[in-house]
């Protein structure tokens, strides 16, 4: 299998803002980001998580920091210099394993929340024995969770799934960080199946509006359907707290609570308990989520093409950015347009997915294109799947290979059908790549 075109994951927001502002660090005298992730000169710093009822600390989230006295302090700095250096992977892994090692030596109850920030590459690259150990007693002890940002999330959706199916094996829970810093991420939120939202602190910097407005709409029927815990980030002064529980949170993070500190500050009542929903594995490979519920219907296929391309014109007027896949058996759409027609849905969702048998395809920017094998059996079937926060669509078509274009086709409008099937072709699009 060959994907034709993958958008780059990008660095956090926080750190590309911060970055632009100070320019990519040049390395001093001694003092490279090379020798900084060879010799492992991190440090970590630790915030305070805290329940939003009774300002207690239920956890605290890692903070990675370069060396002092050097361009390198800041985590901007760092991640930059290890983009420029391709040293991303490399650098992810030490930070978080430092951050396991400081933790490790404090006297923090068992399963205490231990928020770690990661990238893709770092959750995917292979680790050094004594890194791995240190990663492994962390995660034995303590509830680890491992927070994707948004900006990361949207930049490649499929390694981001990916690197998050694999944590997840590992029984590291997954969090979102910074979401609703745009609005791509909404509808890629029950596809990443995260166990804690942690809101953009932007959020809470400005009154409540419509972006405000949307994003409680995607986390509220998200944290209903499943328990995810909401964290509110960017808390500074006691005013935020009504909005940051109207937005859902029961946690909350920021200077309210108290800023990071080299050692976990722990108070005369220690650390507080909260449940997480249950570490659940996400089976994406299962065959049989191409077989929808409800009734099969026979249908001519000019019928069938009409209503995809009703979903079609769904998606690309949703009002928050689709995410969707489509199986193309014979080149086409199952609305029976071209190709082509996917650079418009792609300019208005925050992800598609095309599957199609070997051909000459011609990338197409802001589409995960993945070509299989002629013979697969996916290509039995015409299949749509997209999501948006508001609606949701699953479409299994089969061609009669008796009848002249006719099709039996089963349809559903339930989230959690068209969840599983959109994750299983995302499965699909990127196994054996």
């Amino acid at each position: 299998m060959t994907v034709l075109f993958r958008r780059e994951a990008p660095l956090p927001t926080s750190v590309t803002a911060a970055a632009g502002r100070m320019g990519t660090p040049r390395p001093t005298e001694g003092t490279t980001i090379e020798k900084i992730v060879e010799q492992r000169l991190l440090t970590a710093e630790f915030q305070p998580v805290v329940s939003l009822d009774n300002r207690r600390v239920i956890g605290f989230e890692a903070l990675a920091r370069g060396p002092v006295n050097t361009p390198f302090a800041s985590p901007a700095a760092l991640f930059t210099a290890a983009a420029a250096s391709d040293l991303l992977a490399q650098l992810d892994t030490v930070a978080r394993s430092v951050a396991a090692d400081a933790v490790l030596k404090v006297d923090l109850p068992d399963d205490t929340l231990l928020f770690v920030n990661a990238l893709p590459q770092g959750l995917l690259a292979d680790i050094p024995d004594d890194l791995a150990g240190l990663l492994r007693r962390a995660i034995d002890r303590h509830t680890v969770v491992a927070e994707i940002d948004d900006a990361v999330l949207t930049g490649d959706p499929l390694l981001a799934l990916v690197a998050a199916d694999q944590v997840r094996a590992l029984g590291v829970r997954v969090a979102i960080d910074n979401f609703g810093a745009s609005a791509d991420a909404l509808a890629l939120l029950p596809l990443l199946a995260p166990d804690v939202i942690k809101l953009d602190m932007g959020l809470l910097a400005h009154a409540p509006n419509a972006h405000a407005a949307m994003v409680l709409d995607a986390v509220a029927s998200y944290r209903q359907t499943t328990g995810a815990l909401v964290v509110a980030q960017g808390v500074e002064h006691d005013h935020q707290m009504p909005f940051a529980a109207g937005l859902g949170a029961r946690l909350g993070q920021g200077y309210l609570f108290g800023a990071a500190a080299t050692v976990p500050q722990l108070s005369s009542e220690s650390v507080g308990h909260i449940t997480l929903p249950p570490l659940a594995a996400v089976d994406s490979t299962d065959p049989e989520s191409l077989v929808l519920p409800g009734q099969e219907i026979v249908a001519p296929g000019s019928l069938v093409r009409e209503l995809a391309a009703r979903l079609e014109r769904t998606a690309a007027s949703s009002e928050v950015p689709a995410a969707m896949a489509i199986v193309c058996p014979d080149g086409r759409f199952p609305s029976g347009a071209p190709f082509a027609a996917a650079s418009h849905l792609a300019r208005t969702s925050a992800m598609t997915v095309l599957l199609a048998p070997d051909a000459e395809l011609r990338p197409i920017r802001r589409v995960h294109m993945a070509t299989l094998p002629n013979d697969d059996s996916l290509f039995n079937h015409t299949v749509m799947a997209v999501l948006t926060p508001s609606t949701a669509a699953a479409l299994v078509a089969t061609a009669d290979p008796d009848t002249e274009d006719t099709y039996t086709y089963r349809f559903s409008r339930d989230r959690d059908v068209a969840t599983r099937l959109l994750r299983h072709l995302l499965t699909r699009a990127v196994r054996d790549e």
